[in-house]
C-alpha cells in the first residue's frame, strides 16, 4: 500500500483522465454533425411563372425554423462570375436556372422534352461540404418535379397517355450537374492534402523538441556566450532545413508510393517543406522560451485539430469554430495542399501560404529573442 502514498502516483489517473478528455473532445465536433447555413449561390437567367415556383422553395428552404437553423444558405450570383467565386471558396454549390427554363417547362408535354435546372458542384472546396449542398439542391429540384408530375398528371385525367409521353410526365423536370475544381481519383476521397499535411507538423514537432533537448545539454554543460549561442541557433535553423526537406520530400515519396494522384511531385514536396520549415521555427520559438511543457501544448494543439482538419465549419459547433478552428496551424497547410491539387494553385497559395509565412517569421523573431533569457549552468563537480 505504499504506493498509494506517492503522490507521483495518484497523478497517473489524472493524467489519464486529462488525455481521455483531449482525445474526446472531438466526439463534440464529430459526434453529432449537423449542416447549417452552407453557402450556396443562386443563379437565375429566366423569369416566369415557373420560374417564380422554384424561388419560392428556395425561399421556403433558406428559413429558420423554431429548432435549427437552415441546411442551406442562399446567395444571388451571376453565372458569369461563379468560377471565380467558387475558385475563392465562397460557395460549395450553385443552383441554376437556366434561360428558357420557364418556356421548356411550360411546354413540356407537347414538346415531350424535360425542363432542366443544373447543379454546379464546387468539389475541391470540401467533398463532405459540396456534398451536402449536391443533396440538399436535388431533393430540392426532385421536390419541385413531383409536384409537377403530379399536377400534370391530374390535368390528363382520364385521357390516355401516349408511351412516349410518359417519361415527361414522370419527370418534368431534369437536373444537369457540373463539376468545378474536381476532386480527381487516388486522393483519399479528397483527403490528400490533410493526409500530407499533418506529417509536416509532426515532423516539426518531433525535429524541434529533440533538437532543443540537445542544445540545452550543451548549454547546461559549459556556459556560452551570447555569440556562441547565437551560432548554436544558427546551426538549429540549419538543422531545421534538413528537417524540412526530409519532411516534404518523404512525404511526397510515400504519396507517391501509395499511389496519391500529385499535380506535380516538386511542388507537392516543396510546399510541405515550406510549412515543416515554418512549423519548425514556431515550435523551436516555444520551447526555447518555456522549454519541455511546449510539447505537450502542441499535442494538444494538434489532437484539438484533427477534429476540424477534414470538416466544413458550417457543421462544427460554434464553440470549433470560434475558438478551435482559427488556431490550428496544421489547417492552412492542408488548405495550402488542397489549392494545389484541387485548384490548380502553384508554390504560392495566397492566404495559407500567407499565414504560413507568418507564423515562421513569428517564430524566428521570437526563437533569436530568446538569446536573451536567463541560462542556468550546471558545472561539472
Amino acid at each position: 500500500m505504499r504506493l498509494f502514498k506517492e503522490k507521483l502516483a495518484w497523478a497517473a489517473p489524472i493524467a489519464v483522465i486529462l488525455i481521455i478528455a483531449l482525445f474526446s473532445v472531438n466526439l463534440f465536433a464529430q459526434g453529432d454533425p449537423k449542416v447549417r447555413n452552407l453557402p450556396v449561390a443562386l443563379i437565375v437567367n429566366d423569369e416566369g411563372v415557373h420560374v417564380d415556383a422554384v424561388k419560392a422553395a428556395v425561399k421556403k428552404m433558406r428559413q429558420s425554423t423554431d429548432s435549427e437553423e437552415p441546411m442551406l444558405a442562399f446567395t444571388n450570383e451571376k453565372e458569369e462570375n461563379i468560377e471565380k467565386l467558387f475558385d475563392d471558396k465562397k460557395y460549395y454549390a450553385a443552383l441554376v436556372i437556366p434561360e428558357g427554363y420557364n418556356d421548356r417547362l411550360q411546354n413540356a408535354v407537347p414538346n415531350n422534352q424535360a425542363a432542366t435546372l443544373k447543379i454546379y458542384i464546387n468539389q475541391g472546396f470540401n467533398m463532405t461540404g459540396a456534398n451536402f449542398a449536391k443533396t440538399a439542391l436535388t431533393t430540392l429540384v426532385e421536390q419541385l418535379n413531383q409536384q409537377y408530375s403530379a399536377n400534370l398528371i391530374q390535368q390528363m385525367g382520364d385521357q390516355p397517355i401516349a408511351a412516349n409521353k410518359a417519361a415527361v410526365l414522370a419527370n418534368p423536370i431534369v437536373v444537369e450537374e457540373k463539376l468545378f475544381n474536381a476532386i480527381p481519383p487516388a486522393t483519399a476521397n479528397g483527403s490528400a492534402p490533410t493526409l500530407m499535411a499533418v506529417p509536416a507538423w509532426v515532423g516539426a514537432l518531433i525535429g524541434g523538441f529533440v533538437l532543443f533537448l540537445a542544445t540545452s545539454n550543451m548549454m547546461k554543460k559549459e556556459s556560452l556566450t551570447r555569440r556562441q549561442t547565437l551560432r548554436l541557433m544558427g546551426d538549429q535553423i540549419l538543422f531545421g532545413v534538413m528537417i524540412a526537406l526530409f519532411s516534404g520530400f518523404t512525404v511526397a515519396t510515400l504519396g507517391l508510393i501509395a499511389g496519391i494522384h500529385m499535380p506535380s511531385f516538386f511542388l507537392v514536396a516543396s510546399f510541405v517543406s515550406f510549412a515543416a520549415f515554418c512549423f519548425f521555427l514556431l515550435v523551436s520559438a516555444v520551447t526555447a522560451w518555456i522549454g519541455k511543457p511546449a510539447i505537450t501544448l502542441f499535442m494538444i494543439v494538434m489532437l484539438l485539430g484533427m477534429g476540424v482538419l477534414m470538416t466544413p465549419k458550417e457543421m462544427l459547433p460554434d464553440f470549433f469554430v470560434t475558438f478551435i478552428r482559427p488556431w490550428i496551424p496544421i489547417r492552412f497547410a492542408s488548405e495550402g495542399l488542397r489549392e494545389i491539387f484541387y485548384f490548380g494553385s502553384s508554390l504560392y497559395t495566397g492566404q495559407s501560404f500567407n499565414v504560413i509565412l507568418g507564423l515562421g517569421l513569428a517564430g524566428l523573431v521570437l526563437y533569436l529573442l530568446s538569446i536573451f533569457k536567463p541560462v542556468k549552468v550546471t558545472r561539472a563537480p
